[in-house]
């Protein structure tokens, strides 16, 4: 009859085994990783929502996106990538527009690899700030999502979506009231055509100018996800609501890269409206000859 040997018992060897991992393998590596100068608890996997990071290039580019940095070799990899690019139309109040990666010429894929030695610095991307909830709306906009990741991806809510669309209705109706003063200003100009030929061709180009912001608001209805049936509703209720606003006074916004795009072809409609009248303002009529 064999006596029991209470330290080989399986289950006592066990349990010292896993106390000892415990003390000094496991909690201190838990230590480590809390205390780390190096970790952001919040892009740890599950906790928290994504990492968006910007990248700002030495020659003052700055590229923003999820960043890959594993340390190997000498480049790094960004993805679901958005950079800035100067914003001409005067009408938003930002100096530069957001653009989607992707929609070059070349199509560019799998990523973006950038060289250490062009990297000035690398900076968190605050999820609260213009450029994310801008990006956040893009999302929202054409129902994409960012690559693989264990946090939650950050994807505007109905609210964030109509605030962009406001701003958009304003910037078409400065771009309008834009238009429409140059036109005045050239009306008070000593010009080569009669008073009655001048107001022939500025109503004209005043109806021109009020059917560019309609369908430039249809436009926008259509890229905020309003059905083609109820674009045109809304397009004939928010029109008459611009006629006579400034909004001269609103805070800056920068737009989701679709968004914009709708606002920058109506500024370019503006623009080329207001030079056909200008041209006809400053041109002599021809006289027929005897």
């Amino acid at each position: 009859m064999s006596r029991y040997d209470a330290e080989r018992d399986p289950v006592r060897v066990a349990g010292r085994w896993l106390r000892w991992t415990l003390r000094w393998i496991a909690v201190p590596a838990i230590i480590g990783v809390i205390v780390s100068a190096n970790l952001d608890l919040r892009s740890l996997p599950f906790i928290g929502s994504e990492r968006e990071t910007a990248v700002l290039f030495l020659d003052g580019q700055a590229y923003f996106g999820h960043l890959d940095d594993s340390g190997e070799g000498g480049t790094l990899v960004l993805r679901d990538v958005y950079y800035f690019k100067s914003g001409d139309s005067g009408t938003t109040g930002v100096a530069v527009a957001l653009v989607r990666r992707g929609t070059e010429a070349h199509e560019p894929a799998d990523g973006m690899r950038i060289n250490r030695d062009r990297v000035l610095a690398i900076e968190r991307v605050g999820l609260a700030s213009g450029v994310a909830q801008a990006i956040q709306v893009e999302r929202a906009i054409l129902h994409t999502r960012p690559g693989v990741s264990l946090n939650r991806a950050a994807v505007a809510g109905a609210a964030a979506l109509a605030s962009q669309r406001v701003a958009a209705e304003h910037d078409i109706a400065r771009g309008w009231t834009a238009a429409v003063e140059q036109l005045r200003k050239l009306n008070d100009l000593v010009l080569p055509v009669t008073r009655a030929e001048a107001q022939v061709i500025t109503d004209k180009a005043t109806a021109d100018l009020r059917t560019v912001r309609f369908n430039g608001l249809v436009a926008l209805a259509k890229a905020v996800g309003i059905s083609d049936a109820d674009a045109d509703a809304y397009a004939r209720a928010t029109d008459p609501l611009l006629e006579s606003q400034s909004f001269a006074n609103d805070t800056a916004v920068l737009l989701a890269p679709d968004i914009d795009a709708v606002v920058a072809h109506a500024i370019q409609l503006y623009a080329q409206v207001g030079d056909a009248a200008a041209k006809q303002l400053t041109q002599p009529q021809a006289t027929p000859t005897p």
